[in-house]
């Protein structure tokens, strides 16, 4: 039973110390996707699938063909377009301790954001940042597009 269990630790080890690097929690899932799609999660990167967890400091990113749709923890909706990256560069939402906040940062493309429990809650604690302002959010639902040469 002893064996059992260190071989289970030293199995699990890797995966553990990936989610630490790397941000540690979900935070959310891929719910939808089409055509070329990925995350970007350090030095890795991840074919988007349906069902796949996304982690703080993930970049999402699409191809010319490519659409993704992410549901974060609270509800919060992402959907990106085609030629896109965006990254989940802080996202907290942990009502037990009154913490909540998101982050994100559209770098290239197209994007529709859809606020979840935490725009309702704290909407002070959501910044949308493009590489030519910042979008503090105080509605439920925006369109932003970002040219390639933006991104640079």
């Amino acid at each position: 039973m002893r064996r059992l269990l260190l071989g289970l630790i030293f199995a699990l080890a890797p995966v553990w110390m990936a989610q630490a690097q790397d941000g540690g929690s979900v935070i959310g899932t891929v719910k939808v996707v089409s055509g070329e799609a990925a995350v970007e999660r350090g030095d890795t990167v991840l074919e988007a699938v349906e069902g796949l967890d996304v982690l703080r400091r993930d970049q999402l990113r699409t191809g010319a063909d490519g659409a993704v749709g992410v549901t974060l923890n609270d509800g919060t909706l992402i959907s990106l377009g085609p030629n896109s990256r965006f990254e989940l560069s802080s996202f907290e939402f942990a009502p037990q301790r009154d913490a909540f906040g998101f982050l994100g940062r559209i770098l290239q493309g197209t994007m529709v954001y859809q606020s979840g429990r935490i725009g309702k809650i704290a909407p002070e604690n959501i910044q949308i940042r493009t590489p030519l302002s910042v979008v503090a959010v105080r509605g439920t639902r925006f369109a932003v597009r970002v040219p390639a040469q933006a991104g640079q």
